[in-house]
């Protein structure tokens, strides 16, 4: 009677699977896009930041481009491994960034939860579902 019940939760969690990434990698998207056009503001918080941890204004565009990129992947079944790899690097970066130059707890938390998140997305390979179960 428990397996059974085993099973009927693991094929419902199964029917409802593909859902739940859907909306997790939108949520994700949402957030790296946004990330992304803000880096690309020449006024806004990053340029200044970018600037004190002393690179380039060329990287400041190339992880901003890379954001967006990644996040408008993401929203893509079949390529979102790829924005869930790309993501992963640059949340890795920016963990590391955040790190050597301090930051609060918060920051690190997010960027350590990001990274994982898109790890996930990375390893995630689209699957065509298979008719009649």
């Amino acid at each position: 009677m428990l397996l059974k019940r085993i099973h009927g939760a693991r094929a419902a969690l199964l029917k409802v699977q593909p859902i739940m990434v859907w909306l997790m990698s939108a949520w994700f998207a949402h957030s790296m896009i946004l990330n992304g056009v803000r880096k690309l503001d020449v006024d806004g918080f990053w340029t200044s930041a970018f600037e004190d941890w002393g690179y380039p204004v060329w990287f400041r565009i190339f992880i901003g481009v890379l954001e967006i990129f990644g996040g408008i992947v993401l929203l893509i079944p079949k390529l979102r491994y790829i924005g869930g790899f790309v993501l992963c690097a640059v949340m890795i970066g920016a963990l590391g960034t955040r790190l050597v130059f301090g930051t609060g707890y918060e920051d690190v938390i997010y960027l350590l939860f990001a990274a994982i998140s898109f790890l996930f997305f990375a390893s995630y390979g689209y699957r065509k579902p298979v008719k009649g179960n």
